[in-house]
């Protein structure tokens, strides 16, 4: 029989028989599921975007009555492509380039939302940099253009001595890129130039279906636009 143990000796002896279990079990192998510190393992890294399949647009030599004035590209896996169209009084940018890393997986609203409010701060933030501007909204919205998620923005830009300046935004997304149109004109209010960016925008993907039936089985000319293509920056799109 056990001699009777007080309250005192009952520790030291739980203490002896879980101890030496304890430390066993933290000598045991790490699960095959948790991360190899060692090899990188699971370890979080940044996404890498896939490229964005930009070389088979086309714009046409005038868009939404607009001249074409030139276009600015940038080749490569994180590559863009804008084109510029103007008259006397109103002025407008075309650019396409691709998703950020890890984006391809997110809805289309959560895409054009998540990127208008990127656009919508670094315009403001040249205002506020700026000693002599400011800018007021006139409208946002979040809607469906030909069933496409599509984002706009409307603003004034006010400047001392000067005609207020109409800008838009029109911001919408194709298989793995963005489409994004600017518009700008001090006589032209923003609902006028709204109109413009989507005809524009309209007519751009028309032609793209065009240019790829008369490019089959034959080599065509490109328009005037793609022929003033000029060295690309390192500024972006």
């Amino acid at each position: 029989m056990l001699p009777k143990a007080g309250p005192k000796s009952v520790i030291p002896s739980l203490m002896a028989v879980l101890l030496p279990a304890l430390l066993a079990g933290c000598q045991t192998p790490a699960p095959r599921g948790l991360p190899d510190l060692r090899a990188g393992g699971t370890l979080p890294r940044a996404v890498s975007a896939p490229p964005a399949r930009l070389e088979g647009y086309r714009a046409p030599a005038t868009l939404a009555g607009l001249d074409g004035d030139g276009t600015v590209s940038r080749p490569g896996d994180d590559g863009w492509r804008q084109w510029r169209f103007a008259d006397a009084d109103t002025r407008l940018r075309v650019t396409l380039y691709g998703l950020p890393g890890g984006w391809q997986d997110l809805s289309d609203t959560r895409i054009v939302s998540g990127h208008y409010g990127q656009l919508r701060q670094q315009r403001v933030n040249r205002v506020y940099n700026s000693t002599d501007q400011s800018i007021r909204f006139v409208g946002e919205r979040l809607f469906d253009l030909e069933g496409h998620v599509t984002a706009s923005g409307a603003w004034l830009i006010n400047r001392a001595d000067r005609r207020p300046l109409y800008e838009t935004l029109l911001l919408t997304s194709g298989p793995g890129h963005f489409i994004r149109l600017e518009a700008a004109s001090r006589n032209r209010d923003t609902t006028a130039l709204l109109r413009l960016s989507k005809r524009a925008l309209a007519e751009l993907r028309a032609y793209q279906g065009r240019a790829t039936a008369s490019s089959k089985g034959s080599v065509t000319k490109e328009s005037s636009v793609e022929n003033t293509t000029m060295a690309a920056t390192s500024s972006g799109p």
